[in-house]
């Protein structure tokens, strides 16, 4: 397999040999486990961001990976990810993985739960990448950070909350695309078909098919081809790609 790098100096396609770093969130669920581990078999180091433990513990014990278990709410959140950075090597890439679904329908919102939706979907985004851009572009020249949304950010769903909350990740990366270009950093935003991680399995056979049947391949995505699109989004493969949308529903969004 020929190793993804990230961008080499003038957007050459010479590998780059100097490790370096990309932040994940959201690491311990099923998508972001196996981008976790595919980084690290691709040569980046990983710092691994969730809240839950047993599961980063089991993370950390993967070659190349530092974890770090925090709320994404938490208001230090930033402060933490710097000081384990200043042991890694440089920073080159952000992946906006981390995400809840809360709410109900219109009728029945909450408004706890549509502020927890944008605490946790939007607001930490915004916060990491304020806070990380200074130390890629000093660091790395430049760097890249895929936001992650969904589907449900164009055509809806039955909790306003996370889709509107998936739907301000938009605007949020086009908008920081515009910013932060002049430092050689892009950002771009990856949607995700319906993927099978731990929350899929507890489905019923009949629910899955379904779904699956409504993809152009009739399956559902795994999360391999998750970590492998990102990891396409983190190189310089992608070196001329900033406020782009990478559609991975396989023609989910058609069919609704």
């Amino acid at each position: 397999m020929q190793m993804l790098t990230p961008n080499s100096v003038n957007g050459s396609s010479k590998a780059n040999s100097q490790k370096q770093t990309i932040i994940v969130t959201g690491a311990a669920g099923g998508m972001g486990r196996e981008c976790c581990r595919y980084f690290c078999e691709l040569g980046w180091q990983v710092l691994a961001i969730d809240h839950n433990k047993p599961r980063l513990e089991r993370l950390a014990k993967l070659d190349g990976i530092e974890v770090l278990c925090i709320e994404l709410q938490d208001i230090g959140l930033v402060a933490a990810i710097d000081q384990i950075l200043d042991t890694m090597p440089p920073l080159w890439g952000l992946v906006n993985l981390a995400g809840i679904s809360k709410g109900d329908s219109i009728e029945n919102l909450s408004e706890a739960d549509w502020q927890m939706s944008f605490d946790v979907n939007v607001t930490p985004a915004y916060r990491l990448i304020k806070g990380v851009y200074e130390r890629m572009h000093k660091d790395s020249k430049g760097g890249s950070i895929i936001n992650v949304s969904s589907p449900v950010a164009y055509i809806g769903a039955r909790k306003p909350s996370y889709s509107a909350s998936k739907a301000a990740m938009h605007g949020l990366t086009t908008s920081c695309a515009r910013n932060l270009g002049q430092y050689n950093i892009r950002v771009n935003l990856l949607l995700p078909g319906t993927t099978i991680t731990e929350m899929t399995s507890d489905w019923s056979e009949e629910r899955q098919q379904a779904i699956a049947a409504e993809s152009l391949l009739k399956r559902l995505c795994t999360p391999q081809e998750i970590a492998e699109s990102i990891a396409f989004l983190l190189s310089e493969h992608s070196r001329y790609m900033s406020g782009s949308i990478l559609d991975m529903t396989c023609g989910g969004m058609w069919g609704h």
